[in-house]
Parts: structure tokens; sequence; C-alpha cells
């Protein structure tokens, strides 16, 4: 009898630890906000982003003002000069390989991309102010632009850049950041396709990539101001960030189970029964190919295999 009733006692505490260990399995499990952005209507570029008609001339290749360090990798406001035309209007004024470009007529510059939308609104012969960074000296260099042909112009130009991280759009380039798609659900699902972003928190924006630059440099779930161009009225929008929170990217139960993924979602792996030279059951995505495997030996595979660049 004693027998007995330790196993009618024994088989409740099993159970008890039993499925408290597969609800503490199941409460560390978490799912990522959907970070999908709808692509952008072929017939929505046209109207959104007209094509570029300035003739203006600098002279100037620049990048991103980068730290240049993998370890700690930061970004600086203005953009470097990468290489400097000679006998061009940027040459004739002084300006040097690695100054940094902090503005031009007083509009600041992030990217390389605000520097090119500057001067497709500019012509040959107008007047232009840069802001020129030279070690710890910042001067004013004055300017005559030169002339091109358009037939001469690159063919070849960003037509937008995906924004994922903060606002879940993509953002075209047209006298601002222009809205060229955006998920309903994210942070500017009010905002029409087309709309014209010109200033953030109150300072002026000119590209597409400067607008998106900024906002990832803004925390996550932060409330900003976005200045919407509607004619030549501007009003005020405001915008909260979008904030994913953390994210669990690896799991591990020995044996038993472990998933694995990418902080992006990108890449993830789940193995049920994991002996290391033999599993029971493999699923694996990579981008849009997905992986099963059965004891290793059968294996299939759905989706399209990418090859990143």
């Amino acid at each position: 009898m004693l027998s007995r009733s330790h196993a009618r006692t024994g088989r409740p505490a099993r159970a008890v630890v039993l499925g408290s260990f597969l609800a503490l399995a199941m409460a560390s499990c978490q799912t990522a906000p959907d970070r999908s952005i709808p692509d952008p209507l072929p017939e929505a570029l046209g109207w959104a982003l007209p094509p570029a008609n300035g003739t203006a001339f600098l002279g100037l290749e620049v990048r991103e003002n980068d730290s240049g360090s993998l370890e700690s990798l930061s970004f600086d406001p203005g953009v470097r000069v990468h290489e400097v035309t000679e006998r061009s209007p940027a040459a004739g004024a002084g300006v040097r390989v690695d100054d940094v470009v902090l503005a031009m007529d007083g509009v600041e510059l992030a990217v390389p991309e605000d520097l090119t939308a500057l001067l497709s609104r500019a012509s040959g012969g107008d007047r232009t102010t840069l802001q020129i960074s030279r070690g710890d000296t910042v001067f004013d260099v004055e300017l005559t632009l030169g002339g091109k042909d358009v037939a001469d112009a690159p063919s070849g130009s960003e037509a937008f850049v995906l924004d994922p991280a903060r606002s879940r759009g993509a953002w075209g380039t047209a006298d601002g950041a222009v809205l060229v798609a955006r998920a309903e659900d994210g942070p500017v699902g009010l905002l029409d396709v087309g709309a014209r972003v010109v200033a953030l928190d109150g300072d002026p924006i000119v590209s597409g990539r400067g607008l998106v630059q900024r906002l990832v440099a803004r925390a996550p779930g932060e409330r900003v101001t976005l200045g919407v161009a509607a004619g030549d009225v501007i009003r005020d929008v405001q915008v909260t960030l979008l904030d994913e929170g953390r994210r669990t990217t690896r799991i591990s139960i020995p044996i038993l189970a472990t998933y694995d993924a990418a902080p992006d979602r990108s890449r993830e792996e789940f193995v049920a029964i994991d002996l290391y030279f033999i599993s029971l059951f493999r699923y694996a995505r990579d981008g849009g190919e997905k992986r099963w495997s059965f004891l290793r030996f059968f294996q299939f595979a759905s989706g399209v295999g990418e090859l990143d660049g």
C-alpha cells in the first residue's frame, strides 16, 4: 500500500514538473513585429518622383562622414569629400579631399544624396555657399556653380530607400523626402502615398536617404514631428517611431530543441531532438527559401534561394 501511495503522489508531481518545464520553454519564445513594407506601385513612382532637371555642376564626389572604425562605427554631421574634379567650381574655391561639407546654402547635409538633391534644384551660374569643416576650423566658401549638359548626367539614380526600422516606409527624393510606399499599420500609415516631408522636428529634409538616416539615429518609440508639404502649406504631423523592443534570437534546450534566428528574422532555424550527429527534425529558412529534413536523410526545400551580393 505504501508503494502504491508513493506511485500515486509521484505521478502528479512529475506532471507538474513537466508542465512547468514546458510552460517555461513556451514563455521564453517571443514573436517579432512585422517589418515588411509593400512594394511601391510602378505608376505611383512616375508622379511621386518626377525626374530631376538641375544642370548645376559642383565637382565633388562625397561619401558619408563615418568614423572609419568597424569596432565603433558612427556617423558625424556632413559629408566627407572623397574626390575633387580638376578645374571644377569646387577646386577653384579651394575645397580639398577629406574636407567635410556641413551645409549648402544653410541646409545641413547628412548623406551624399542630400547634396545631390540640392544640386538638382540649382542651375549653372547660380551662386551658392558651402560650409566646410577642415581639422578644427569651420569656414564658409562662396562659389558659382558650373553648368553641365543634362545628357552627360549619370543615367542611373536611386529610386527610393527602405526604412523598416523606424517608419516602415519607402522614401524617394523630390524636393524633400517623398513617401512612395508604407505599411498601413506602421508609424506613417496615416500619410498618403506621395506625401512630401520637408522637415523633421523643424530641421530641413531634402532627400529620402537623409530622412531615413536621421530617423534611424532617433530612439525607438520616440515621438517626432514631420513637416508635410501640401502645395505652399506645411502641416505638422506627429509620428511615433517603431519600437520593436527586445527579441529572442536563440533558445536552446539541450538535446530536446534549439531555435536560432537572425535579429531581423531574415534567417531562422529550428531543430528537434538534436543528437549532434543526427536530428529528428530540422527546419531552416534563409530569406525566401525554406528547408525541411527528417533524420538528416529525408530532405526537401521550397521557395527561391538567394545569393547575397
